[in-house]
């Protein structure tokens, strides 16, 4: 097929999941990416944590992960992922059971591991009420950075445009009113096309409601905080998550990375910090890495994560408009999961045929079935 005879895709959205479609479709259409922020990423994919999590409580979420991995190391290179381990935790020795069948299920590496394994590798946990822990071993960082301008730089390479500060206002149609004809953006500008990919995190919500195909979508605001440690650790730690009451901490730049795992409602805006988070944190570190309560706040913020009612991935072609697409409802599993899906959309964009699992589908989410 040559480029003139390609189809014309505009994917809103410049984060992760947006960039990994583009990434994705530009050898086999044309794109143009629309970010409505004056950089790439700089919203919820620049301001997380950016942990790669390869173990949820479903098999089907960790195949996803185990495939994006593979994806980033084709699209961005193997370095792009530092491999230093996640270790999800508890208190007791039931979740971590389940959590085990789970990755035996989906071929998920991992260690066992009882607490004198625990405080070998975290040695923070001293004193905390954690006992039971599995140590998965391809869990870690992502560099934010390389990340981003990694899949950038292959979407351009075959011969995406990727434009910021370009808010799209309104999808348009043809005659028909069902056939998508391309996008305005505020500027009143124009773009030709014939699929749109909403790829737009916290912001597809509201976007679904102007273009009059309303997703039942909720941003939730969650803080991060940056401590300094009485204590600095070795930085190749793992990643430490609690499982009962949520708590995850890390490594970073010779401090500690953490969040309370809150959530809130949040208009699609940047959101404050609120010093409640705080107090939360306090007591759940206290728990959990009793010796962090010497270490001091250097910072804190809040992100969004997007979640569908029922918290699955909201992904695949819209049953009320021809060539309209979803990428998003991601719920704080970007990190992990983003290519994977992304990959999923471009399959069906493609071939209408391609199958999408019922519990992601847009086809439901926009239905009864679902919620």
């Amino acid at each position: 097929m040559s480029q003139a005879e390609r189809i014309e895709v505009a994917i809103v959205g410049g984060g992760v999941a947006g960039l990994s479609a583009a990434a994705l479709l530009a050898p086999h259409a044309r794109v143009t990416l629309l970010e409505r922020e004056p950089l790439l990423s700089s919203c919820a994919s620049g301001q997380n944590a950016a942990i790669h999590r390869p173990l949820e409580h479903d098999a089907e979420s960790a195949r996803l992960a185990a495939r994006s991995r593979q994806l980033l190391a084709e699209l961005v290179g193997e370095g792009v992922l530092d491999r230093t381990g996640l270790c999800l935790v508890s208190q007791y020795a039931e979740p971590i059971d389940a959590l085990q069948r789970t990755a035996d299920e989906a071929a998920v590496r991992y260690e066992r591991l009882d607490r004198a394994g625990l405080e070998a590798h975290v040695p923070w946990l001293r004193r905390g009420q954690v006992e039971h822990g599995l140590l998965l071993l391809d869990g870690g960082v992502l560099d934010l950075h390389r990340l981003t301008s990694g899949l950038a730089a292959r979407a351009r390479e075959h011969g995406a445009e990727l434009r910021c500060s370009a808010e799209v206002a309104e999808v348009e149609y043809g005659a028909d009113g069902r056939q998508v004809a391309g996008v305005r953006l505020q500027s009143g500008e124009r773009i030709l096309a014939q699929h749109v990919v909403i790829a737009a995190g916290a912001w597809s919500a509201g976007l679904s409601h102007v273009i009059g195909m309303p997703l039942p979508l909720a941003p939730l605001r969650r803080h991060l905080v940056q401590l300094r440690a009485a204590d600095p650790q070795r930085a190749a730690q793992p990643v430490l998550w609690r499982l009962e009451d949520e708590v995850y901490f890390r490594p970073e730049s010779g401090g500690i990375l953490c969040s309370p795992c809150d959530e809130s409602e949040w208009p699609a805006e940047p959101p404050p910090s609120d010093p409640a988070a705080l107090l939360s944190l306090a007591q759940k570190l206290q728990r959990t890495a009793p010796q962090l309560e010497r270490a001091t706040v250097q910072r804190a913020w809040a992100c969004l994560r997007t979640f569908a009612p029922d918290r699955e991935l909201a992904i695949g072609a819209d049953p009320r408009a021809q060539g309209l697409h979803w990428l998003c409802g991601l719920g704080g599993r970007g990190m992990s999961v983003a290519p994977a899906a992304a990959e999923w959309l471009v399959k069906q964009l493609l071939d209408a045929q391609a199958p999408i699992p019922a519990a992601w589908s847009i086809a439901r989410l926009v239905s009864p079935a679902r919620t």
